[in-house]
This record gives C-alpha cells, sequence and structure tokens, in this order.
C-alpha cells in the first residue's frame, strides 16, 4: 500500500504541482493559488497533505513553492528528483530559500557536487539539508578534507555513504583515526578505510582498539597491504561470530592454524557470512570434488559466487570435456580463478563454432541465476 501511495504521490506532484507551480501563467486565470494549493490536497491522501492544509495564506505559500522550485531546478534536480525529495520529505516546501536552502545547495556545488551529483545526494538522504551550514556541514566536509584531501575523494565517499554529511565525524571518527595513524597505518591506507567502509572507522574506539590487537597478534603489521582489510573484516563482527566461523571452517577439516593462515593472506574470506561459506564449500567438494587443502590453499575460493560463476564455468568444462575438446585432467581451480575476459575468450568463444548452443548456454546460465538470486 505504502509503494502505491507513492507512485500515486509522485505522478500527482509531477502533473499537478511542478508542471502547474513553475510559472504562474500556466495556472487558468479564474483559479486562485488557494485555490490550487486547496485542490492539491483534496485529490490526494498523501503525506503532503497535513503540510498543505497548514497553508493558510495561499498567495505567500504559492510565491514560497515557486521559489523552492526554481531553485532546486538552477541546482539540476529534475522534476522526478523533486518529487521523490518531496515524497521522502514533504517540510521541503517550508524551507527559506535565500537563507536555509539555497546557501547549503550552492555550498555543496561548489566542493564538487556537480551536475546530477547533487540532486542524487539530496535525494538519497533528504536530512542533510535539515543539518545546519555552519555549524554541521561545512565542519564535516572540512574535517573529510583533513584525511582525504581533495574534492574528488569526498565526493566519492559521501557518494557511497550520504550519511558522512549527517553524522557526528569528529566525535566518532576522530579517535579512531588518531589511534590507527599512531599504530603505524599510513594516511594512504587510512583514506581508503574512509572511502571504501567508513563504517569501520566509525565503531566505537573500543571495538577497534580491540580489532588493531587481534589483527597485529595475528603477525599482521600495521605498514601490511592487508592491514586495514584485517581490521575491517574483525570490527565487522562479533567475537562470538569471529568464533562460529572459525570452528565452521574446521568443520571442512582445516586446522586453525590453515585458517588464520588464509585470513592474513586475504581476510576478506571470512567477511563471508556462513550460508556463504556453506554454500561454496558444498559445491568445490561434492559437485567438482577438491579437496579441502586446495581450497584453503586460495582463499579467494572463498568469495566467489556459486550460481554467477563457479557453476557456469563447472558446466562448460563438463561440455568441452565430454566433446574431447580440452582435456580432463585440466587443472580446474585456474578456471574458476581467470579473469571474465580470459575465461570468455579460451573456452566459450574459441568453442563456440564446435559446441552450437555454448554461448548461449553460458550466458544464459548466468542471467538467469543472476535474475533468481536479486
Amino acid at each position: 500500500m505504502a509503494s502505491t501511495l507513492n507512485r500515486n504521490l509522485l505522478s500527482h506532484i509531477q502533473k499537478r504541482l511542478l508542471q502547474s507551480f513553475y510559472s504562474t501563467s500556466s495556472l487558468p486565470t479564474t483559479t486562485s493559488p488557494s485555490f490550487t494549493v486547496q485542490n492539491l490536497v483534496n485529490s490526494s491522501r498523501n503525506p503532503l497533505e497535513s503540510i498543505l492544509s497548514d497553508s493558510k495564506h495561499g498567495k505567500n505559500y504559492l510565491k514560497r513553492t515557486q521559489s523552492i522550485l526554481k531553485v532546486l531546478k538552477a541546482y539540476n534536480f529534475s522534476d522526478t528528483h523533486v518529487a521523490r525529495l518531496i515524497v521522502k520529505w514533504p517540510k521541503l516546501l517550508n524551507c527559506e530559500v535565500s537563507s536555509n536552502l539555497q546557501p547549503k545547495l550552492e555550498y555543496l556545488m561548489k566542493h564538487g557536487f556537480v551536475g546530477e551529483l547533487l540532486p542524487e545526494l539530496i535525494v538519497s538522504n533528504p536530512t542533510i539539508l535539515k543539518r545546519a551550514l555552519d555549524t554541521h556541514i561545512k565542519p564535516s566536509l572540512e574535517y573529510l578534507r583533513s584525511y582525504l584531501c581533495s574534492n574528488d575523494n569526498i565526493v566519492a565517499s559521501v557518494k557511497r555513504c550520504s550519511w558522512l554529511l549527517t553524522s557526528d565525524l569528529k566525535g566518532a571518527m576522530q579517535p579512531n583515526a588518531e589511534f590507527l595513524i599512531k599504530e603505524g597505518v599510513s594516511l594512504h591506507r587510512l583514506q581508503k578505510i574512509i572511502m571504501l567502509q567508513p563504517r569501520a572507522i566509525m565503531q566505537k574506539h573500543q571495538n577497534m582498539v580491540y580489532a588493531v590487537n587481534a589483527v597485529k597478534n595475528l603477525g599482521l603489521k600495521p605498514t601490511s597491504p592487508m592491514f586495514i582489510h584485517a581490521v575491517r573484516v574483525m570490527i565487522s563482527m562479533s567475537e562470538s561470530t569471529w568464533k562460529k566461523k572459525i570452528e565452521l571452517m574446521k568443520s571442512f577439516e582445516w586446522s586453525e592454524e590453515e585458517i588464520l593462515s588464509a585470513f592474513v593472506r586475504d581476510p576478506l574470506c571470512l567477511a563471508c557470512s556462513e550460508k556463504k561459506i556453506k554454500n561454496v564449500m558444498d559445491f568445490y567438494m561434492n559437485t567438482v570434488k577438491l579437496e579441502p587443502r586446495n581450497i584453503i590453499s586460495y582463499p579467494k575460493f572463498l568469495m566467489y559466487a556459486v550460481e554467477k560463476r563457479l557453476r557456469p564455468r563447472y558446466d562448460v568444462l563438463k561440455v568441452l570435456e565430454s566433446k574431447k575438446l580440452i582435456q580432463g585432467n585440466r587443472k580446474i581451480e585456474w578456471l574458476f580463478t581467470i579473469n571474465e575476459k580470459n575465461f570468455m575468450k579460451n573456452y566459450v568463444f574459441r568453442y563456440a563454432d564446435e559446441v552450437p548452443g555454448l554461448l548461449e548456454m553460458y550466458v544464459g546460465a548466468k542471467e538467469v541465476k543472476e535474475t533468481v538470486i536479486s
């Protein structure tokens, strides 16, 4: 019901509010502004009803609404952007333009959010417009600049995680950032964690200290390229979850030493959920018949998607083997690890003429699986 309401509201706003309010000349001469506002209220039961019905002075309300829409249009907001924004935050229509809305949009634009970036950012997180420019937005951007150094890096980070402009960065991020630098993490690697996994550096400081010490105890040094990745993974889960994953992996006949060695070489292997680990191990051991020691020697094996990567490639291999186009003793681990371009070139396109339907089978399997998963 909520989705239908929002779709109706989007359509209604675009047809009745945006198209009618961009210029007063579009309004019939016999129609008063208050009638237009009231008409909007009466014809839609939506989140705008309360804010619009509170407007006792139609002319003043219409004038402010026109100003808001004009400013948004000037900063590259399309009709769809505006409609989506009003759905998320109806009180936008009560904003003061010159002292509130426009200065925030102008500041963000001057600091790299140009073109479509600005409306997409605001629509994704309207709370940004609720924050004070001088006491929150500016300090947040300047704090990010102290580590990220450039507008491009800031925009990339905020685009990925818009809440960076609405959170208490200095209170949450600063203790962790200073601690990591003190431990020997370079500014370059600190930038990476802020840009790629900001939630990790926004964790409680005691959790960060625990994760750093735990990773150091495994033998990883803060100067290692893998250190930050290991900290990211360690801090993302509770101690009990960590222990459960270790026990799960032990059930596949791996020793704790082998598991921790794999983690040190490629920490993201333990970022996988228990369900994914079970699924991929079932495929390797029961379908492909790989030995556990061959899997643990290449931790990235645990991160591959069964339905989108492994099974389609395995099916191609079986077809080529049945046609005696490749030898059955070919090392299958290699076929799983090569990139998609090389796999397509060497094992699909190469034999497409000799095996009619091979390309369609491979591409179709991937597409079907992606549709099912989504």
